[in-house]
């Protein structure tokens, strides 16, 4: 009885310890350059850093496409404050200069009626008609093609779901059409699907010309802009306290509201800790193809696509004639961990393997970029927006689960019209201040999440 009490008292110490080491810490080295085909192929002037403390009405923290677009439609509905961005690295270092390339439609599964539904989808289809207007009027060609894109069936017992969505979308009004495996073969060129969901309403763009574009549009509104100016705590209060380290030295900010437009690395900032999880997934970009190529190919709509499996693949052919495919494989490390450990070559193996089972004509091709990115993952697969605290002075949009190009500029506009005190609409879907499951503490989520990716893994191989 003795012995088994001590190891009953072993194992809680244990576990215990555990659970004190996984406190996250803040680590600038932690987060790794932009090194994507988006990075490499346009380049960004970088703003200075922070050099005194200042007094701000509104900071917003996170330089990506949900911080910059906040940013922009702040500074436009209220012109007379001082609006100001701090990014840790440089402007979208995130998951906004590392995605895919995909623009896509808000398509809710889940939804209360077909007004809800409708509604959702037409105010993200609005939000891309803003970005391509926004780019026209500057003048800032950021590579934005709308001419729609698909979800590919990989399984054929997924068909007939595929086919009852389609109608459902239809009946509320939404323009989506089912595609048969010919069809998919004529406009996409490969039979590895079964058919396919196509939405004329997405398409894709190019990364970082979309930064420069959200950054030009802010700071011809008057936005200030500061790089490599991490904040690293927040003092919650009528008036925000916020520090900021920039060339080994501390500041002090003081702003009335705040912005988190942080997500996979919130929890860093000791925000929605224990609700979004960092998950590390990769993507790789060919050499540009000959016409010999493209022509052996036949992806003749040159429409993006993503397949239907857990660990989806998603693919677009970029107006250089590249293909940027991603997907396959997920990783996630101890206490959110942001530093990539994984074997990047095996994974550009793996995703040049399953483009050839695409498309077997480029056998022999190469990857000429290949890169790490970092997604904001939540148990609920629900983004979220609104604002909290005592005071209702932190407002956030955060948690896109991989699907945020759009989403995250569509979420800076509902905070700017929050702040401001104006009707936007979103208040009134279940979507608005969504709570956001608990996600368990280390070493319970490192063993969980790792678990399920292996069974996904398996599950999408059979």
């Amino acid at each position: 009885m003795n012995r088994y009490f001590h190891i009953l008292i072993s194992f809680v110490v244990i576990i215990t310890m555990l659970i004190l080491v996984s406190c996250e810490s803040f680590n600038i080295d932690d987060l790794a350059e932009n090194d994507s085909y988006w990075a490499k192929s346009e380049s960004l002037e970088v703003n200075n850093a922070l050099d005194d403390d200042i007094k701000v009405d509104v900071a917003i923290i996170g330089g990506g496409y949900t911080g910059l677009s906040s940013a922009y439609h702040l500074a436009k509905m209220n012109p007379d404050q001082k609006i100001v961005v701090f990014e840790a690295k440089t402007l979208g270092s995130g998951a906004s200069g590392r995605h895919g390339g995909m623009v896509l439609s808000t398509l809710i599964d889940d939804y209360e009626s077909e007004e809800t539904f409708k509604w959702a989808y037409d105010l993200s289809v609005r939000n891309m008609l803003f970005i391509d207007s926004l780019s026209k009027a500057l003048n800032i060609d950021c590579d934005l093609v709308l001419n729609g894109y698909c979800e590919t069936i990989f399984r054929e017992d997924d068909v007939q779901e595929y086919k009852d969505f389609v109608t459902e979308a239809n009946q509320a009004g939404i323009p989506l059409e089912f595609w048969d495996k010919q069809k998919v073969k004529e406009k996409l060129g490969t039979d590895l699907y079964y058919g396919a969901m196509f939405d004329p309403n997405g398409g894709s763009v190019h990364a970082v010309k979309l930064i420069k574009l959200l950054k030009t549009a802010a700071e011809n509104e008057g936005v200030i802009i500061y790089e490599n100016s991490p904040v690293t705590s927040i003092e919650e209060g009528e008036t925000i306290n916020l520090t900021v380290e920039a060339n080994g030295n501390s500041f002090k900010v003081e702003a009335n509201d705040i912005v988190i437009a942080t997500n996979a690395y919130t929890s860093k900032l000791g925000i929605f800790k224990n609700k979004i999880m960092p998950v590390h997934t990769q993507t790789a970009v060919t050499e540009p193809l000959s016409q010999e190529q493209l022509d052996a190919i036949n992806w003749n709509s040159r429409l993006p696509f993503y397949d239907s499996r857990i660990m989806l693949f998603h693919l677009v052919l970029t107006p250089d004639n590249r293909i940027v495919i991603g997907g396959g494989n997920v990783d996630t490390y101890w206490n959110n961990g942001l530093e990539y450990k994984g074997n990047i070559s095996r994974v550009a193996d793996m995703m040049l393997d399953e483009l050839i089972k695409m498309y077997p004509e480029l056998k022999g091709i190469n990857f000429e970029y290949v890169w790490n990115g970092i997604l904001g993952t939540t148990f609920d697969d629900v983004a979220t927006v609104g604002v909290m605290g005592d005071n209702q002075n932190i407002y956030y949009g955060l948690a896109y689960n991989g699907h945020g190009v759009n989403q995250s500029i569509l979420f800076g506009d509902v905070i700017a019209h929050l702040y401001s005190g104006k009707y936007h609409g979103w208040e009134d879907t279940e979507y608005f201040g969504y709570k956001l499951s608990n996600i368990p503490p280390e070493p319970f989520k490192f063993v969980g999440s790792n678990m399920f990716f292996k069974f996904w893994k398996w599950k999408d191989r059979h």
